[in-house]
């Protein structure tokens, strides 16, 4: 009697809670095995070697499975552990068909997910079906889209039914998922144990056809290549595989539908109090400074499964410090180069690149995801100043160059040479090598690079831009209510900007009034439902060859821009062309960057006492050049220094001065070296020159004295 009460017990419990259904494939992940094997590739072999694989084990068959990809990585659970998913190359497939359990009737998917950022388009949580464009219609797929939202989809009768929630998972937090087909309910989401969407189907499921063996069972990527969500440019987008970027725990399938129930209770039993393991985003500038002013080689680190799969080793990139901020100016291959001025806190600025235009769409260092044409190189790092070089090809994402000779093979390059002083001011010469130079090219932006996380508005203020005229009449726009015209009205003849980032240290750039600046605004490509400044993901730290994107979510490192200086050259030849810009970093209004800009454009005369030595003024390097000749003596100079040619922070580039220390007067008075006056050296092949910067604002003559020590 006991035996029959205790089995209607369990018969009414069971029908009041559902029966443990067993999954008919279950992977915990609890156990990543690494496999080396030594590639015995011989010369005249082509294919891809491999020396390092993966397997995960499936529970319920007991047999191990490939984890592909160049990053992966065994992490902290819900359950035990979990694996970590790169977003760019991990996932598993199931490609033999008695390996793939067969789901002909009702099914459940379940799992536990940590996105670090949505997929680029759709990527299966799991699918097991034939791609529509092999002209099928069959299986089924629980999959994530490029906005965060689930959606469950299953074959029937020639067709999809697709069942899509309307909200989006989070990021960064643990999520249970389960996608559910009953004959009596249709299809289901469950997302936290809560139903997101329900979805009644008319026709019988269609499973996956295992004819021919060509059905699959695919884990964190997508089925087929596709253009990224958002997509602005088709012709300059290649289509690509979406990939998983998070973290998978316990994911099952079951050839029965659970009950809403039972869904609830496994989120509820299991729901886990600690964050995921999913690695933090943060652009990377190098450490705070550590009061020295100087330019670094180093190797910059982002995380760990972005930084996988580049093949580079030390000294990739390099960092220009500052003594007096914490400011830095960054060249990263995360950003094929492009240089940033990044405040004290670490919100970054560049002023573009030069840009030409194919079929393909923008040639341009940022179409160059792996840099393959770009690099850079430390020219000079002393006291006085720092000088680098960035070398870029104007390609496109599939490295075509802009405007190439068919005969010699040739197209455009760049030479942009830095030369950056204490002051955090430094000229931009930028050499344009073309076979047509005077052709159509963009020459700057004004591009925030935002990581993820930071949306345009988050380090922009409202009234993001200030320009200055050489009378210093300023006016400053505002994004808050609507764009600015296109063409700036006011004031006319602009000449310096500052853009108003949401930091102490703010950056400008600064064009010379004879060289017939102009300026606009991008007011193109903006949504203001989205944020009121234009915003993008194709670019920084993008691998894949997408010439322009759409921003949805601040999940993804992305950059906004601001406005676009156009110019006349400072120098041309039958194929070259350079122009030059003022940039750097500063905590005044606009109108206080006039008497700089005067500096610079209207260079206070320097008179030589000494009359052999020839002296020049080098508005490229923002630097007095002096020749000395082998009668060298003491070195004797007046800056004639007026309100219309102010002395601002001069430098001085005295060459054949050789191995002697220097010492230096200003009116006469001695000058200790220190943070107002400031010198080192360059070695030439022949001789040493002497490079001096000092700490100076004059708006009259002032005599300086060089003498050796």
């Amino acid at each position: 009697m006991k035996k029959l009460i205790l089995f209607v017990s369990v018969y009414v419990l069971g029908a009041i809670f559902g029966f443990a259904q067993k999954p008919v494939a279950h992977w915990s992940f609890d156990n990543i095995r690494i496999e080396r094997r030594i590639a015995e590739l011989v010369r005249g072999e082509t294919y891809v070697p491999k020396e390092v694989f993966a397997y995960v084990k499936e529970s319920v068959s007991g047999k191990e499975f490939d984890l592909n990809g160049v990053y992966y990585k065994e992490v902290s659970g819900v359950v035990g552990n979990a694996v970590l998913f790169d977003g760019y190359t991990a996932y598993i497939e199931l490609t033999n068909e008695e390996d793939i359990p067969e789901i002909n009737d009702e099914f459940t998917v379940e799992t536990w997910l940590a996105l670090g950022a949505y997929p680029k388009h759709h990527c299966p949580i799991l699918d097991n079906r034939r791609a529509e464009e092999d002209g099928y219609y069959n299986g089924f797929s629980l999959e994530i889209d490029a906005l965060g939202r689930v959606f469950l989809k299953m074959a029937t009768k020639g067709k999809y039914e697709i069942a899509t929630s309307s909200k989006s998972i989070p990021l960064n937090k643990w999520v249970h998922i389960a996608g559910i087909f009953s004959k009596e309910n249709g299809l289901s989401v469950y997302v936290n144990g809560e139903l997101w969407v329900n979805k009644p189907v008319e026709y019988e499921f269609t499973p996956a056809s295992r004819d021919w063996h060509i059905t699959s069972m695919i884990i964190g990527k997508s089925r087929s290549k596709t253009r990224p969500y958002g997509t602005i440019r088709p012709e300059g987008t290649e289509e690509s595989f979406t990939f998983i970027d998070g973290i998978f725990d316990e994911l099952k399938l079951y050839s029965s539908a659970l009950s809403q129930r039972q869904i609830e209770n496994t989120y509820k039993n299991q729901k886990p109090n600690e964050a995921p393991e999913l690695p933090e985003r943060i652009l990377p500038s190098g450490p705070q400074s550590p009061g020295k002013f100087r330019a670094v080689n180093t190797t910059l680190k982002y995380y760990e499964a972005w930084d996988a799969p580049w093949l580079i080793d030390k000294n990739a990139d390099i960092v220009v410090q500052f003594d007096e901020t914490d400011c830095k100016f960054v060249f990263w291959h995360g950003t094929s180069y492009i240089p940033s001025w990044v405040t004290e806190n670490n919100i970054w600025f560049n002023n573009g690149f030069n840009e030409g235009w194919n079929e393909n769409g923008s040639c341009e260092p940022m179409s160059d995801k792996k840099a393959k044409y770009s690099n850079v190189k430390i020219i000079e790092s002393n006291d006085a100043r720092v000088v680098v070089q960035w070398r870029y090809g104007l390609v496109d994402v599939l490295g075509n160059f802009a405007f190439e000779d068919p005969v010699t093979g040739w197209g455009d390059w760049t030479n942009e040479t830095y030369f950056i002083y204490p002051d955090m001011v430094g000229v931009r010469e930028n050499l344009l090598l073309s076979n047509a130079p005077n052709a159509a090219h963009e020459w700057q932006e004004s591009m925030m690079v935002l990581a993820p996380g930071q949306r345009p508005s988050d380090v922009l203020n409202y009234e993001a831009l200030s320009l200055a005229n050489i009378k210093g009449e300023t006016k400053t726009y505002s994004w808050e209510h609507e764009t600015p015209p296109h063409l700036p009205p006011y004031p006319e003849n602009p000449v310096a900007q500052v853009i108003n980032t949401k930091s102490e240290f703010r950056p400008f750039s600064i064009i010379r009034p004879q060289d017939n600046p102009a300026i606009d605004t991008y007011s193109g490509e903006i949504r203001r439902d989205v944020d009121v400044f234009p915003w993008w993901n194709h670019w920084p730290v993008a691998p894949r060859p997408t010439d322009g994107r759409y921003a949805q979510f601040e999940d993804r490192a992305a950059h906004a821009s601001v406005s676009h200086w156009w110019w006349d050259a400072y120098k041309t030849t039958d194929r070259s062309m350079t122009k030059l810009m003022l940039t750097g970093m500063t905590d005044k209004t606009v109108a206080e960057l006039i008497p700089l800009t005067k500096s610079w454009s209207n260079p206070a005369e320097i008179e030589v006492k000494q009359s052999h030595f020839i002296a020049e003024y080098k508005p490229e390097e923002r630097a007095y050049h002096i020749v000395l000749d082998e009668n060298k003596e003491n070195l004797d100079i007046v800056l004639k220094g007026s309100e219309n040619s102010p002395v601002i922070n001069p430098a001085f580039v005295i060459e054949n001065w050789g191995d002697d220390e220097v010492e230096l007067r200003i009116n006469n008075n001695l000058i200790e070296r220190g943070k107002d006056f400031r010198y080192g050296f360059r070695e030439t092949l022949d001789n040493r020159d002497l490079i001096v910067w000092l700490r100076l604002e004059q708006a009259e003559s002032v005599t300086l004295s060089f003498t050796n020590k």
